[in-house]
């Protein structure tokens, strides 16, 4: 990866004034989290205002700033979209509803948007400046000049005007417009790392490679935390055949970031120029923990494996290209290589292999020449030798989730987080620490759990969650010890068996936790909170075994098949059930279906319960999360998007992460 691409987010104008209103406390502290990138606190700060003043606009527009943040781009316009219903004259609130349509490559609306906040106020350089980077993205270039031009009329000093329309300039060919745009910008902002890393990009295009290497050092004495430079000189220096400065470069860029998967990546095919092989694999398998479906990675990886004599390494990684990408050619040649070649990295003659692998490797030539003779057919206008992976290929070797050029990650970014994408756990009754109150931790209301804290004085308190809170060994030890204490002078005490197979459950022991929720449901058939716990362990125990076997049985996304065999939950489903026997409105059981459906492969049924929990209670973000997730597994991304958008406002901030990396595409295959 030799080049480097700048983009540069929106022009997001900062301003005061924007309404005469006599805002609260709740407001002032969402619109200072704003300013501090506190996002998810200035959610919950609005929230609150919402719901008891639902008639304001301006929290939903301070809202859909905070979702705007957050690249939740679709719950953005809903926020701008009802801050506009209640007032249609809020200017900015359709400048910001266009740069999320913009973000969503919603162009014509986005314009349209632009057009209305100009039309109320056409003032405002900031709107010119986002319509002209509008204008670029469909094409109408003139029209971007224009805009850029009005908004230097208004405002001849503003830095992103002149950086965005260089780049746009830079893009169709007008080289020396450019740089004149980055000259103005330094000249008028002797301290913009930006505009000193644009310039020297651009100088690298010229081959200016020294010239383009004194521009970074510039920007990097402005601001030696700016990973895109560093990234920008690495290439440079590499260049310029200076390795070990490239390779000092990538090293920064690490230590300021280490989930930085391009560094990770770069590193590595720098280290194994220079013949670092082990330490080039070592960089690929940190790639790989950030993105476990690049195919280039693994292939690269098995090439690497080749050259220190890892033979059988190197088939496995070929292997898994070609699982991610049945038509890559280069990976079945290469398979074939490494099943006949000597593991002896010194020796580069082939030894005498089994017939079983030249079995193998034969028929490994066999499919690259199929595959090859395929596509040959297909350009000369086969069309029944067309094969669906083109667009497969081009997405699995993008790093970059959302569009295929290098961006700068902000860290400490919320929607940055690299979390893994699986179900919310099921729902739990368990020991009610506190310490999670004082934190600040939600604990969901139900009105059995209520009556049972309030019969035993809250001595202990027990709540539903599907979060466990860590407890201190010696603490569980303690617990279990006095509740058999108690059990051994009466062992029909219904609450010290509940207690006991709670902890037992947190602990993990869950045959000894299943055996005390079974005592309890066996004497008291109707005893809600032990029949749901006799479930939610049979669960847990299931997914130990499967884990243990090698077999997740959480349903992440990115899996296309249904898992390969059924597991009996009948047991387990039949206790939910009598839980709803007993109380239809327990929410929690129907939750938890759905998630075991969703682990036998029943998609359909499960999102069918994930609606029947959000239409009991609106205010559950696992049922709109995991329900979000299913919707992305079915490819209908409008709608995960909706749903995780209501997750991440509701305190699931993970689910930000899910949108960037799978939302906010323009492709729903409804």
């Amino acid at each position: 990866m030799r080049k480097i691409a700048y983009t540069l987010v929106l022009c997001l104008a900062y301003f005061t004034g924007v309404a005469q209103w006599n805002t609260d406390h709740m407001l002032r502290s969402g619109r200072s989290a704003l300013v501090l990138d506190d996002y998810v606190s200035a959610i919950e700060n609005f929230n609150h205002i919402i719901r008891v003043k639902p008639y304001l606009p301006e929290p939903y527009f301070f809202r859909g700033l905070a979702k705007l943040s957050l690249d939740d781009f679709e719950g953005a316009v809903l926020d701008f979209s009802e801050a506009i219903a209640l007032d249609p004259n809020y200017l900015h609130a359709y400048a910001y509803r266009g740069i999320a349509r913009h973000h969503l490559k919603k162009y014509e609306e986005a314009i349209q948007d632009y057009n209305t906040a100009l039309s109320i106020n056409p003032t405002e350089a900031y709107i010119y400046a986002n319509r002209a980077i509008t204008w670029s993205e469909t094409g109408d270039h003139a029209a971007a000049e224009r805009d850029y031009a009005k908004a230097l009329i208004i405002d001849n000093k503003l830095l992103a005007v002149y950086l965005n329309r260089a780049i746009s300039r830079e893009g169709r060919g007008d080289r020396a417009g450019a740089l004149a745009d980055c000259n103005e910008a330094i000249e008028l902002h002797a301290f913009s790392d930006e505009a000193y890393g644009l310039r020297g990009y651009l100088k690298f295009q010229n081959k200016q490679h020294a010239a383009a290497i004194e521009d970074y050092n510039r920007a990097l004495k402005v601001n030696p935390l700016n990973k895109r430079v560093l990234m920008s000189r690495a290439i440079a220096w590499y260049e310029m055949l200076k390795f070990p400065e490239a390779l000092a470069d990538y090293t920064r860029v690490l230590e300021i970031d280490s989930t930085d998967s391009h560094a990770y990546y770069n590193r590595a095919l720098l280290r194994a120029e220079i013949g670092e092989y082990n330490n080039a694999i070592d960089d690929l398998n940190e790639v790989l923990k950030l993105n476990q479906d690049n195919i280039l990675v693994y292939f690269n990886r098995g090439l690497l494996r080749m050259e220190t004599g890892d033979r059988e390494g190197a088939r496995d990684d070929f292997s898994e290209s070609i699982s991610l990408y049945p038509d890559f050619v280069n990976a079945y040649l290469a398979r074939a290589e490494a099943t006949i070649r000597d593991g002896n990295p010194d020796s580069k003659a082939p030894d005498t292999p089994s017939a079983t692998d030249r079995e193998a490797a034969a028929r490994d030539r066999a499919k690259a020449r199929e595959i090859m003779e395929r596509y040959q057919r297909m350009k000369e206008g086969d069309r029944n030798a067309l094969v669906d992976t083109t667009e497969n290929f081009r997405r699995l070797v993008d790093f970059n989730a959302r569009e295929d050029r290098v961006k700068e990650v902000i860290n400490g970014r919320l929607q940055d987080k690299n979390v893994i994408i699986e179900l919310q756990d099921e729902f739990t009754v368990q020991y009610l620490d506190i310490d999670t109150l004082r934190k600040g931790r939600v604990q969901y209301f139900n009105k059995h759990l209520m009556a049972y804290n309030q019969e035993h004085n809250y001595q202990p308190a027990l709540t539903i969650s599907n979060k466990y809170t860590p407890l201190p060994p010696e603490f569980l030890q303690e617990q279990i010890e006095q509740l058999s204490r108690r059990l051994r002078e009466n062992n029909e005490d219904t609450d010290a068996l509940l207690l006991r197979g709670g902890f037992y459950l947190h602990r993990g022991e869950y045959t000894r936790a299943i055996e005390d929720f079974k005592t309890i449901t066996e004497k008291h058939p109707d005893h809600l909170l032990a029949r749901f716990n006799l479930a939610n362990a049979r669960v847990q125990m299931y997914d130990y075994i499967e884990s243990v076997q090698n077999r997740s049985p959480r349903a992440r996304l990115g899996e296309t098949n249904a898992p390969s065999r059924v597991i009996d939950y009948s047991l387990m489903l039949d206790d939910y059930q009598r839980c709803l026997d007993i109380d239809p409105a327990f929410l929690f059981a129907t939750f938890n279906v759905a998630n075991v459906r969703v682990k036998n492969g029943d998609i359909d049924l499960a999102i069918q319960l994930y609606t029947r929990v959000i239409e009991q209670d609106r205010e559950i973000a696992e049922a709109y999360y995991n329900r979000g997730l299913l919707y992305i597994y079915k490819g209908e991304t409008s709608r995960a998007v909706a749903d995780l958008g209501k997750a991440g406002e509701l305190g699931l901030t993970d689910a930000y992460s899910v949108i960037k990396r799978y939302g906010n595409t323009p492709r729903d295959n409804r």
